[in-house]
């Protein structure tokens, strides 16, 4: 049986870590800003219109971020829609994101932006 521990131990087997930077906005105060260093891209398959409820533009990716590095402390911080996640210099805003995998990684739909 899958459990937490396990879980967390699986996302060391993920290939193509990147270092990411997330801009988290909250209802009521100023922005927040997390380095994470072990997110990866999930590209979705062009074929899709749809992923969950979210129908898609064609220009969305899947980003996932671990839990451990986003609340170190189990500080409850959430990503939501409109946060921003910034890999390699490009920025992606985030369109749905959801707690995933026993509560171990953060699955977000992301669009890039256009400068």
């Amino acid at each position: 049986m899958l459990n937490q521990s396990i879980a967390q131990a699986l996302i060391s087997l993920v290939p193509g870590k990147l270092a990411a930077v997330l801009t988290l906005l909250p209802d009521s105060a100023s922005p927040i800003t997390v380095k994470v260093s072990n997110a990866w891209l999930k590209p979705l398959d062009l074929h899709l219109s749809a992923y969950g409820n979210l129908n898609l533009q064609s220009d969305e990716t899947v980003v996932k971020i671990p839990d451990s590095e986003l609340n170190p402390t189990t500080n409850g911080r959430e990503i939501r829609s409109r946060d921003q996640i910034t890999i390699g210099g490009t920025n992606y805003r985030v369109v749905s994101a959801r707690l995933m995998s026993l509560r171990t990684v953060w699955q977000c739909v992301v669009r890039k932006e256009i400068a």
